[in-house]
């Protein structure tokens, strides 16, 4: 049987990666004392450049190689009424494993390639209660609970497989980032899979239309990549403009859609000490305009977005807005280093009754597409750090709904037990009523609750 187009494309991928792999492995850094050039965001620093300049094309190119290895082990609990009554309520389980490899291959000052693969494994009690409780809740509320795979479905490109797959683990493996750059003297021009990251909110973050981090995210070490073309101009008129065009298929017909995709462009431009973003996007057939600003009031950063999209495939021209300004500062208090952030989030589609919201396919598209996290209107979030001492911080998020009132409570640490490798120990609990967002409330169709219950993990990632 033939393989197709995206199996054989990531075959060759794989064959071409694990060959500059081991030529890295094999050749060491490729340093010289006079010359030191990687990417160091938007361009490519080279020094010492008489002699840079008096190298071979081939005595230039230089191969940065590393990665990460991550360890997590998760207790969870399920509250009883809740969607894993039918499978069983007792305290679960679960473990992760992460390999991720990265390596940039720098051409030229101005041309390098980069790649970022991943290979994960799980096991446990959520993960084989996760997949046996599909038969007792129904769609489309069965994707919102699922742990899918399936991330790749609508990108240009399927660059994840499962290699194993049973009832009590998967395996898997992706490439995250997978992209060329050139770099002329204006700006940037890249190619493949990689991560943009737009807009001003730190927990909530609306203008950043291109997979966003979730706002329960506490681990943030890499964003998640696309497939797309994006060209970033430096002007002295305009200040910094970016461009983006996201191609995506359509998950019925597996076609390239343009009404699937995503063209947008946003200006950054400086007015005295404020800074100013305009973005206007097509994006899944939808018409987006966003406006965002930063600035300084005394001691501390202040920032604010607004977008604004239509509804309904752009039927709705009234379409709905959200909302995210925030505020922090970091101070010193008995002698140790603190920050505190506080944001406030309005969505102007959230809605009173969450099981109601769950069932509105306005809200559902969002959530499937990574892009809205939560069902209500109203949020304030904070989160304070303290610095215990150089190697050790602890953190405390709390995303709070207002209306109800519930809230989501996060504390954390982060230990630095060496150089290379960190400890991270955390949870998330849950405060709130029934029927309050984050108290857990009926999901439609069923009997049941979402879960509302304690989550405690430990992570320990060693970086390479």
């Amino acid at each position: 049987m033939m393989k197709s187009r995206s199996d054989t494309l990531l075959g060759l991928i794989l064959v071409v990666s694990s060959l500059v792999f081991v030529q890295n492995l094999r050749a060491g850094p490729q340093l010289t004392p006079d010359k030191t050039t990687a990417p160091f965001g938007n361009q490519i620093r080279t020094e010492n450049k008489t002699g840079y300049k008096n190298k071979t094309w081939t005595e230039r190119m230089e191969n940065r190689f590393g990665g990460q290895l991550t360890l997590e082990g998760n207790a969870t609990g399920y509250d009883a009424g809740s969607y894993f009554d039918p499978v069983g309520t007792h305290t679960g389980t679960d473990g992760l494993v992460l390999v991720r490899l990265t390596d940039t291959l720098i051409v030229s000052e101005h041309i390098y390639f980069e790649a970022h693969y991943e290979a994960f494994a799980r096991s446990g009690d959520t993960y084989k209660k996760q997949a046996a409780i599909q038969k007792y809740v129904p769609s489309p509320a069965r994707d919102l609970i699922s742990d899918s795979l399936n991330i790749d479905r609508r990108r240009l490109f399927n660059l994840t497989r499962t290699l194993e797959e049973t009832d009590d683990h998967i395996l898997w493996h992706r490439f995250d980032r997978l992209f060329f750059s050139i770099k002329p003297s204006w700006g940037d021009i890249l190619f493949g899979r990689q991560a943009i990251t737009w807009g001003n909110g730190f927990i909530f973050n609306p203008m950043d239309i291109f997979n966003p981090f979730a706002p329960s995210d506490v681990v943030r070490d890499y964003k998640m990549g696309d497939d797309l073309m994006s060209l970033r101009l430096n002007t002295d008129l305009f200040g910094e403009c970016n461009l983006i065009y996201v191609p995506r298929r359509d998950i019925v017909t597996n076609d390239i859609d343009f009404n699937e995709s995503s063209v947008a462009g946003k200006f950054h431009v400086f007015a005295g000490s404020r800074e100013m973003d305009i973005m206007g996007a097509w994006h899944y057939g939808e018409i987006v305009f966003g406006l965002g600003e930063t600035g300084i009031f005394k001691d501390a950063a202040w920032r604010t977005d607004f977008v604004w999209s239509t509804l309904e495939k752009g039927k709705d021209l009234n379409g709905y807005f959200q909302f995210v300004a925030n505020m922090d500062y970091s101070w010193i208090w008995f002698g140790k280093n603190m920050y505190g952030l506080v944001e406030y989030y309005h969505n102007s589609l959230g809605k009173h009754n969450y099981t109601k919201a769950l069932a509105d396919p306005e809200s559902l598209e969002r959530i499937d597409r990574g892009e809205l996290f939560v069902l209500g209107k109203n949020y304030v979030s904070a989160l304070l750090q303290m610095e215990l001492t150089p190697l050790l911080n602890v953190y405390l998020n709390v995303i709070s709904n207002v209306r109800d009132p519930s809230a989501m409570i996060q504390p954390r640490m982060i230990l630095s037990m060496t150089q290379n490798s960190t400890l991270h120990f955390g949870a998330s609990l849950f405060y709130g009523k029934k029927q309050s967002e984050f108290g857990g409330f009926l999901i439609p169709g069923t009997p049941y609750y979402t879960n509302a219950a304690l989550n405690a993990y430990l992570r320990f990632t060693y970086y390479f």
